[in-house]
């Protein structure tokens, strides 16, 4: 089990990782993450299609028909850069950094709408597995053959869908987009077929699958949810603090010191301190990961940005002494 669990931990660090690189990785890259786990060379294509499945590109590697070589074949013929250009505050607009996290989260969903277009219409053309094929398959999984895995993992990628739509009419999708929900439940298939040991039969490893993608897609949902409630109080905090700021500099005519805002707001320094931080080093974080993927010519995934707009909306912010 917790070799299972670090297993699943890493695949999400890996695509930390290379959403950092540009939505780019080496196969050496790969194995050098996963080193100390001495995976097999089936369970390292594994990993490497699921990856392709998830828009990174790896260099050195290539699909093979068993894998997810068709769902994004084109997606490098595809993908255009289009370039974000959000519309500039006046002077007399608050600068408030609510605003700037608005504009980056609707940029985001911006991104993952053209990308679940284009996985949904190369899935789309893939032929989905019949029952009698699906079962030929289940029994050849519970003898262990590897090709049959992969085999399974592509047939299913519709299956993963089809529960992602089913949360999605629940609401969901404002919490977690549909193309996490998608990427978390690729991730429970892949990690459901590490885990049969003690499974007897087709009907058992089936309600496997099925239980090991919801609860990855659940688990994405409940994590979202606990990070949008501290995130709203972390924004209110930030806009709380930026409006005594303003009105302060109003007041005085000059820019408030720290002891002037912590006695205006009845807070402490340290928290004040603490909240100005948290802001400056959010926007700073979404800047250096946007820089890191133009370096890297805008791979698949790299979409652009208008960098001007962030740091005069950041420059233009109440600054403490």
């Amino acid at each position: 089990m917790e070799k299972k669990d670090r297993f699943q931990e890493m695949l999400r660090d890996i695509l930390e990782v290379a959403k950092v690189q540009g939505n780019q990785l080496s196969m050496s890259e790969i194995k050098s993450l996963f080193g100390d786990m001495e995976l097999n060379d089936i369970q390292y294509d594994h990993i490497f299609a699921y990856l392709a499945a998830n828009h990174i590109s790896i260099k050195g590697y290539v699909a093979t028909e068993s894998e997810y070589s068709k769902v994004l074949q084109n997606e490098n013929k595809q993908v255009k850069d289009s370039e974000y250009e959000p519309e500039s505050a006046s002077d007399g607009d608050s600068n408030n950094i609510t605003e700037e996290l608005k504009q980056r989260e609707s940029h985001r969903l911006k991104e993952d709408s053209v990308y679940l277009k284009m996985y949904l219409e190369d899935l789309g053309a893939m032929k989905e597995i019949t029952p009698e094929e699906e079962n030929g398959l289940l029994d050849k999984i519970l003898k262990g053959e590897a090709f049959a895995k992969s085999r399974y993992i592509e047939a299913n990628l519709h299956y993963v869908v089809k529960i992602a739509q089913e949360y999605k009419k629940q609401g969901v999708s404002l919490e977690v987009s549909m193309e996490d929900l998608i990427q978390e439940g690729n991730m429970g298939l892949i990690s459901a077929l590490e885990a049969v040991s003690g499974i007897t039969d087709n009907k058992q490893l089936k309600e496997l699958v099925t239980e090991y993608i919801r609860s990855f897609m659940e688990a994405a949902i409940e994590e979202q949810r606990e990070s949008s409630s501290f995130e709203d109080t972390i924004v209110k905090k930030i806009n709380y603090i930026q409006d005594a700021a303003n009105e302060l500099a109003e007041d005085l005519c000059r820019e408030a010191n720290i002891h002037e805002l912590a006695a205006y707001v009845k807070m402490p320094e340290e928290e004040i301190a603490d909240i100005i931080n948290i802001a400056a080093e959010r926007i700073k974080l979404d800047d250096s990961r946007k820089d890191d993927q133009t370096v890297n010519n805008r791979q698949p995934g790299s979409l652009g940005h208008n960098h001007n707009h962030t740091h005069k909306r950041l420059n233009r912010s109440p600054r403490i002494k």
